[in-house]
């Protein structure tokens, strides 16, 4: 029996070495076990789909919100988190599977993952904290000027804030020449009726103080002028001029751009709605932050933002994803 258990335990190694050695000249085999995905790759899936991220996302969110709320988070702060946060969400939902996917598609969900990062990031993210200006002033009476410094030229994006005064003009409209196209903007009150105690109906006032404005300003133009102001402001116009990351258009053309990626990368990943629809709800929120925000108010706007962008971006994320999935299909042997 001694010199059996001898011999069994000597040829165990040997036949493992020899089926291992099979293994190595076998293709098949060889990329059987090459398709199989890594240790670190399974990590990486179970922590993007067992919700830590997404419940990551919800804390910035929830915490941010609560600082705001006890004046301890200023506008842009609370803004840029929440922005940050549905991004990383959308990324997240983006790329549950990608990790043990094969090599093609998992390449097609990272990219598009990552260029919808990229697409609400630069547009969104500046707009509710936009940084140092290239130049910023107030106007105030028609004719007064606003120097602008070397580098302020080309595409910029203006941000002009100002107040109306307590009982008086409910809209005062402007405008100030220099850029390409002139900024004509202004300044209004807008009521809205509210519901007050019960069955009470009454009128809640709100200001729209600031405005985005996309312009071109000329190499050749050394200031800016309030060519005109038609009302009573209760403050000076404050002018800031800024240098935008992505210039309108292309926030439009980089949300259809990562949208198409999205969808090729969930058709060829074979997961329905897996991958377009977070996608487009991230992309949606982008622009919606990006067209209608300011530093001035943009709380609201980012909530706002996260509930329109949900059910359009849901939307617009299907029917992209249908349509490559029918694309792929119809080019499939």
């Amino acid at each position: 029996m001694g010199d059996i258990d001898r011999v069994q335990k000597t040829a165990a190694p040997r036949l493992c070495r020899g089926a291992l050695s099979a293994a190595g000249r076998s293709p098949i085999l060889r990329a059987a076990m090459a398709d199989r995905p890594s240790t670190a790759a399974l990590q990486l899936d179970e922590l993007l789909s067992g919700g830590k991220l997404l419940v990551a996302a919800l804390a910035i969110l929830v915490a941010a919100g609560a600082l705001y709320l006890f004046g301890l988070l200023g506008e842009e702060a609370t803004a840029g988190a929440g922005v940050v946060a549905v991004t990383l969400a959308a990324a997240t939902l983006m790329l549950r599977g990608a990790p043990v996917a094969a090599p093609g598609p998992r390449t097609f969900a990272v990219v598009a993952a990552l260029a919808t990062v990229a697409a609400v990031l630069l547009a969104a993210l500046p707009t509710v904290v936009p940084g140092r200006p290239l130049a910023e002033g107030e106007l105030g009476q028609a004719g007064e000027k606003l120097a602008l410094p070397a580098g302020a030229h080309g595409r910029v994006r203006l941000l002009v804030s100002g107040r109306l005064p307590e009982g008086g003009e409910t809209s005062v409209t402007y405008a100030i020449s220099g850029p390409q196209p002139e900024v004509d903007g202004k300044v209004e009150r807008v009521f809205r009726q509210v519901r007050v105690g019960r069955g009470g109906r009454g009128r809640a006032a709100t200001d729209h103080n600031a405005d985005w404005y996309d312009a071109e300003v000329p190499a050749a133009t050394a200031e800016l002028t309030l060519r005109k102001v038609n009302g009573q402001l209760g403050s000076r116009l404050h002018v800031g001029v800024y240098r935008p990351l992505l210039p309108s258009p292309y926030p439009w053309v980089a949300a259809v751009l990562a949208l198409g990626l999205a969808a090729a990368a969930e058709a060829r990943l074979g997961r329905r709605n897996g991958v377009a629809v977070p996608a487009g709800m991230a992309l949606a929120f982008g622009l919606l932050v990006t067209y209608n925000a300011t530093p001035v108010a943009a709380v609201g706007q980012v909530g706002g933002g996260v509930i329109l962008g949900a059910i359009a971006g849901s939307v617009v994320g299907w029917l992209a994803g249908l349509a490559a999935r029918k694309l792929l299909a119809r080019g499939a042997p």
